[in-house]
């Protein structure tokens, strides 16, 4: 069996890979059914905290890059690491 620089064969690759988009699918439904929560939690008082220091902006760039690096994984065979 070949197997790459790393050590790991192409078979290993892709289970990793499908393993990585599992774990994004069950992060992505754990945020979906927390919605309301989070809702409720953005119109408390404190979340202006949060709106003004930027921590909000900064979780959503991270789910940006989250994103697209799904996309990435959805559309490519090799990893592609920036």
């Amino acid at each position: 069996m070949k197997k790459n620089k790393d050590g790991m064969s192409d078979s290993e690759i892709q289970l990793k890979i499908i393993l990585v988009k599992k774990i994004l699918d069950n992060v992505y439904e754990v945020l979906n059914t927390f919605k309301p929560l989070f809702d409720l939690m953005l119109e408390m008082e404190e979340a202006k905290i949060y709106k003004k220091n930027g921590t909000f902006e900064k979780a959503a760039s991270l789910f940006g890059e989250i994103s697209e690096y799904c996309k990435q994984l959805e559309s490519s065979n090799s990893l592609s690491l920036n």
